[in-house]
């Protein structure tokens, strides 16, 4: 049921199972397939979207085709807050990186939620701050750190989100492609290919079919 996604969503966990039932008799399901988006950049689109399963990305395409990855959002996450508030463009686009389902929220709706209890308005403003801080964190890693460390940092994130133990000495993550790599990072395929490269021969990286391997001491080690 939609109301159990619902009720886990920050913004909305502490409501009553009166009100959530109300919230999700108001939302619209949508279908989108591997590779469909949600809606592009600029867009005039002001809804609010609910991730009940798969997972999206929210990306910034320039006039080559070239992307980098802003965020991803799986089931329980939530998209759109700023055009939401502000009733302006859309500030990048979502793409589904596989296949998903949505709920969607209108505007309208959700400011008279916003209106009837500023708890979800405190809510949204720690999770809009939560978002400002890894945007943060992405502009100083472009703008300092060369690719190979972009590249230890973003397959440590990886590991650390997935919690899954590679041995002693290794974390475990979902393998990427070298093009995945690459738009998460804000570099070219080929350089990433030959960081990889670099990365496999220190042993500070072991790919596998299905999953990749990163030393605990990644940092330290890729010196």
């Amino acid at each position: 049921m939609l109301i159990e996604y619902i009720k886990n969503i920050p913004i909305f966990k502490h409501l009553k199972e009166a009100q959530l039932k109300e919230i999700a008799s108001r939302c619209k399901s949508a279908f989108y397939k591997k590779g469909d988006a949600v809606f592009y950049k600029t867009d005039l689109s002001t809804d609010l979207y609910i991730v009940v399963s798969g997972r999206l990305k929210a990306v910034l395409i320039d006039e080559q085709g070239s992307e980098i990855v802003l965020a991803y959002f799986e089931s329980g996450n939530f998209f759109g807050e700023f055009s939401l508030l502000d009733g302006k463009g859309r500030s990048a686009t979502i793409v589904a990186d596989e296949d998903s389902e949505l709920a969607v929220l209108k505007r309208n709706i959700f400011l008279d939620l916003l209106l009837e209890d500023s708890k979800i308005a405190v809510e949204l403003m720690i999770t809009l701050v939560e978002r400002l801080r890894n945007s943060d964190a992405m502009i100083e890693s472009l703008a300092f750190l060369e690719v190979s460390d972009r590249l230890i940092k973003t397959l440590l994130n990886a590991a650390e989100v997935e919690g899954k133990i590679g041995g002693k000495d290794y974390l475990k993550s979902k393998r990427l492609t070298h093009k995945e790599l690459a738009s998460r990072i804000g570099a070219s395929r080929e350089a990433v290919s030959k960081c990889m490269k670099v990365l496999v021969s220190k042993g500070v990286i072991k790919e596998h079919d299905d999953y990749i391997l990163i030393a605990r001491d990644a940092v330290k080690r890729s010196v």
